[in-house]
């Protein structure tokens, strides 16, 4: 009973605000208010102080701001097929492992951007496959540069309990004496700001239907979240800040993930992930670009890979050795430049 109240505890996040200032002297006017906006959007969130179960997540969440978002559908400047993998807690028996692919970007036969997403996540007994499919409009950019885009997913749910369970109570009618399923379908909805290369702020909502789970007897909460991220290049260029804060809750409970990173070189970057009662995560990725003109085409691809180590901080560090995530990443574009026709008048060679 003691280990089951670890568990459950680990699932219930406790707001609490973050020691220290989110920033100091900032670089310029424009980064005084993306921190204001960020401590705005943060303690708005500290301030729904509750206990409840969230749902599954990344550390790497910068990397995937479409499953939570569908605002973000094509609003990257390429195309982009991306994997993760979480092995989480490990050295649980039946740890959770999480698996999500996906596609996102502007194919070109319709105005705006494509998400496609499939994620798996196992959990003991449980086991969750949702399949989402996320489009977006951006509109044209502003006098500052600015993009807004509005987001809408559909989203395919199946759940899966198992029977192999250890009872406390013989016969609870609660517990399945044999596998269930069920299914259900859903919305979700986002809104994104950002100005490229510089900032972005989201906010939105899923399950905004919250349809159950009526063969599990499993409800449905509607989630929102806030993100918002900002980059800034340092010393002579060849450095780049990049930071990011995921917030999430459905007004029972509230989880804050921060992140931040500096890249060099294009090349190489390193950083941490903090998620207050949970887990302190260092990163570590590189990213490698290539471009390629021709007479006829043009190409630009960039491959990816992040890995990061959760070492956990909450009493669950007593019987796990914490979670590791991979990511990998290739993004795209490939485009026929016109042929240009010229006309020629034979009297003047």
């Amino acid at each position: 009973m003691e280990f089951a109240g670890v568990i459950l505890g680990h699932f219930r996040y406790i707001s609490r605000p973050p020691s220290g200032d989110f920033c100091k002297e900032p670089f310029e006017n424009q980064l005084i208010g993306m921190n204001r906006l960020l401590i705005v959007l943060s303690a708005v969130l500290f301030s729904l102080t509750a206990v409840a179960q969230q749902d599954p997540q990344l550390t790497q969440f910068y990397q995937d701001r479409l499953s939570f978002n569908p605002a973000f559908a094509g609003a990257e400047r390429l195309q982009y097929v991306s994997a993760f993998y979480r092995n989480q807690w490990n050295g649980l028996e039946t740890n959770p492992q999480t698996t999500l692919v996906q596609y996102n970007g502007r194919p070109g036969f319709i105005p705006g951007g494509i998400g496609l997403s499939f994620f798996q996540d196992k959990l003991g007994q449980e086991e969750n496959t949702v399949v989402k499919l996320a489009y977006a409009y951006h509109m044209e950019p502003d006098a500052n540069g600015g993009i807004l885009s509005l987001g809408l997913a559909a989203n395919y749910m199946g759940k899966t309990l198992g029977n192999e369970w250890i009872y406390i109570d013989e016969g609870d009618a609660v517990i399945p004496q044999s596998e269930k399923s069920g299914t259900t379908v859903d919305a979700d909805l986002g809104v994104m700001y950002r100005v490229p290369g510089s900032y972005y702020a989201g906010i939105s909502t899923t399950r905004l239907a919250a349809t159950d789970l009526k063969d599990l007897n499993i409800s449905s909460v509607r989630h929102l979240y806030v993100q918002a991220g900002y980059e800034q290049a340092l010393g002579d260029g060849s450095l780049r800040l990049r930071s990011h804060l995921l917030a999430k809750t459905d007004l029972n409970a509230t989880s804050v993930d921060l992140h931040a990173n500096v890249l060099w070189n294009e090349l190489l970057y390193g950083g941490i992930s903090f998620r207050p009662g949970d887990a302190v995560a260092p990163v570590l990725g590189f990213e490698y670009g290539t471009t390629k003109n021709e007479k006829l085409t043009r190409s630009e691809q960039i491959f990816r890979f992040g890995y990061s180590y959760d070492a956990t901080v909450s009493e669950l560090t007593n019987y796990s050795s914490g979670s590791h995530e991979i990511f990998v990443s290739y993004m795209f574009n490939f485009e026929r430049i016109p042929m240009q026709t010229r006309h020629v008048n034979p009297r003047f060679l």
